[in-house]
Protein backbone atom coordinates (compact mmCIF):
# COMPACT_ATOMS: atom_id res chain seq x y z
CA UNK A 1 0.00 0.00 0.00
CA UNK A 2 2.82 2.42 0.86
CA UNK A 3 4.54 1.72 -2.47
CA UNK A 4 1.31 2.48 -4.32
CA UNK A 5 0.92 5.74 -2.39
CA UNK A 6 4.51 6.79 -3.23
CA UNK A 7 3.93 6.02 -6.90
CA UNK A 8 0.75 8.09 -6.84
CA UNK A 9 2.60 11.02 -5.23
CA UNK A 10 5.38 10.87 -7.83
CA UNK A 11 2.82 10.71 -10.60
CA UNK A 12 0.94 13.65 -9.10
CA UNK A 13 4.10 15.75 -9.06
CA UNK A 14 5.00 14.78 -12.61
CA UNK A 15 1.70 15.68 -14.21
CA UNK A 16 -0.14 18.88 -14.94
CA UNK A 17 -2.90 19.49 -12.46
CA UNK A 18 -5.41 22.21 -11.78
CA UNK A 19 -8.09 22.87 -9.25
CA UNK A 20 -11.54 24.10 -10.19
CA UNK A 21 -13.52 25.70 -7.40
CA UNK A 22 -17.29 25.97 -7.77
CA UNK A 23 -18.27 28.79 -5.44
CA UNK A 24 -21.93 29.15 -4.54
CA UNK A 25 -23.37 32.33 -3.10
CA UNK A 26 -25.83 32.27 -0.24
CA UNK A 27 -28.58 32.86 -2.82
CA UNK A 28 -27.59 29.81 -4.93
CA UNK A 29 -25.77 31.71 -7.66
CA UNK A 30 -22.45 30.44 -9.03
CA UNK A 31 -19.28 32.53 -9.38
CA UNK A 32 -17.83 32.46 -12.91
CA UNK A 33 -14.85 34.26 -14.42
CA UNK A 34 -15.08 36.20 -17.69
CA UNK A 35 -11.99 35.90 -19.87
CA UNK A 36 -10.82 38.82 -22.06
CA UNK A 37 -12.21 36.90 -25.04
CA UNK A 38 -15.68 37.10 -23.45
CA UNK A 39 -15.84 33.38 -22.69
CA UNK A 40 -16.98 32.38 -19.20
CA UNK A 41 -15.31 29.70 -17.11
CA UNK A 42 -15.34 28.37 -13.58
CA UNK A 43 -12.55 29.70 -11.33
CA UNK A 44 -9.43 27.57 -11.75
CA UNK A 45 -5.87 27.53 -10.57
CA UNK A 46 -2.77 25.63 -11.64
CA UNK A 47 -1.44 23.42 -8.87
CA UNK A 48 2.12 22.90 -7.72
CA UNK A 49 3.21 19.30 -7.42
CA UNK A 50 5.28 20.10 -4.33
CA UNK A 51 2.59 21.59 -2.09
CA UNK A 52 -0.34 19.51 -0.80
CA UNK A 53 -3.42 20.17 -2.91
CA UNK A 54 -5.70 20.86 0.04
CA UNK A 55 -3.31 23.54 1.31
CA UNK A 56 -3.29 25.22 -2.10
CA UNK A 57 -7.09 25.20 -2.36
CA UNK A 58 -7.46 26.47 1.23
CA UNK A 59 -5.02 29.33 0.52
CA UNK A 60 -6.84 30.18 -2.71
CA UNK A 61 -10.20 30.29 -0.96
CA UNK A 62 -8.72 32.30 1.95
CA UNK A 63 -7.99 35.13 -0.49
CA UNK A 64 -11.72 35.72 -0.93
CA UNK A 65 -13.36 38.16 1.47
CA UNK A 66 -16.45 37.42 3.53
CA UNK A 67 -17.40 34.33 5.50
CA UNK A 68 -17.06 31.09 3.55
CA UNK A 69 -17.37 27.39 4.09
CA UNK A 70 -14.39 25.08 3.96
CA UNK A 71 -13.82 23.70 0.47
CA UNK A 72 -15.32 20.27 -0.11
CA UNK A 73 -13.64 17.83 -2.49
CA UNK A 74 -16.08 16.58 -5.13
CA UNK A 75 -14.19 14.71 -7.81
CA UNK A 76 -10.93 13.98 -9.57
CA UNK A 77 -11.37 14.28 -13.33
CA UNK A 78 -9.02 13.35 -16.16
CA UNK A 79 -5.90 11.26 -16.33
CA UNK A 80 -2.22 12.10 -15.94
CA UNK A 81 -0.80 13.33 -19.21
CA UNK A 82 -0.83 16.38 -21.44
CA UNK A 83 -4.31 17.52 -20.38
CA UNK A 84 -3.57 16.82 -16.74
CA UNK A 85 -6.03 16.15 -13.98
CA UNK A 86 -8.64 18.41 -12.44
CA UNK A 87 -9.41 18.43 -8.74
CA UNK A 88 -12.97 19.68 -8.31
CA UNK A 89 -13.95 21.46 -5.10
CA UNK A 90 -17.03 23.39 -3.95
CA UNK A 91 -17.44 26.09 -1.35
CA UNK A 92 -20.09 28.56 -0.27
CA UNK A 93 -19.44 32.28 0.03
CA UNK A 94 -21.83 34.03 2.40
CA UNK A 95 -22.15 37.18 0.31
CA UNK A 96 -22.56 37.52 -3.45
CA UNK A 97 -21.52 41.18 -3.36
CA UNK A 98 -17.91 40.01 -3.83
CA UNK A 99 -16.68 40.41 -7.37
CA UNK A 100 -13.19 40.90 -8.72
CA UNK A 101 -12.60 42.29 -12.16
CA UNK A 102 -14.02 39.76 -14.58
CA UNK A 103 -16.06 37.81 -12.02
CA UNK A 104 -19.81 37.39 -12.40
CA UNK A 105 -22.51 35.73 -10.32
CA UNK A 106 -24.93 33.67 -12.42
CA UNK A 107 -27.85 31.61 -11.27
CA UNK A 108 -27.21 27.89 -11.52
CA UNK A 109 -29.26 27.31 -14.69
CA UNK A 110 -27.78 30.34 -16.49
CA UNK A 111 -24.28 29.17 -15.58
CA UNK A 112 -24.97 25.74 -17.11
CA UNK A 113 -25.95 27.43 -20.39
CA UNK A 114 -23.11 30.00 -20.46
CA UNK A 115 -20.17 27.70 -19.67
CA UNK A 116 -18.13 25.50 -22.00
CA UNK A 117 -18.97 21.80 -22.28
CA UNK A 118 -16.11 20.80 -19.96
CA UNK A 119 -17.14 23.33 -17.30
CA UNK A 120 -20.80 22.28 -17.66
CA UNK A 121 -19.69 18.72 -16.97
CA UNK A 122 -17.86 19.82 -13.81
CA UNK A 123 -20.88 21.86 -12.70
CA UNK A 124 -23.17 18.88 -13.34
CA UNK A 125 -21.11 16.83 -10.88
CA UNK A 126 -22.51 19.20 -8.26
CA UNK A 127 -26.12 18.67 -9.40
CA UNK A 128 -27.74 19.74 -6.18
CA UNK A 129 -26.36 23.24 -6.59
CA UNK A 130 -26.42 25.37 -3.47
CA UNK A 131 -28.81 22.92 -1.84
CA UNK A 132 -25.79 20.84 -0.77
CA UNK A 133 -24.89 23.55 1.71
Amino acid sequence: MIKLWRILLRLQRATLAKAVLIIYGDDGRVLVHALPSGRLELPRQALSGWIPIEKQVDAWLAQLPYEKSAPAFVSLEGTPGVEGVTFLYTAKLEATAYSESGDLWLDYEAAKVALSASDRHLLSLCTSGAAQF
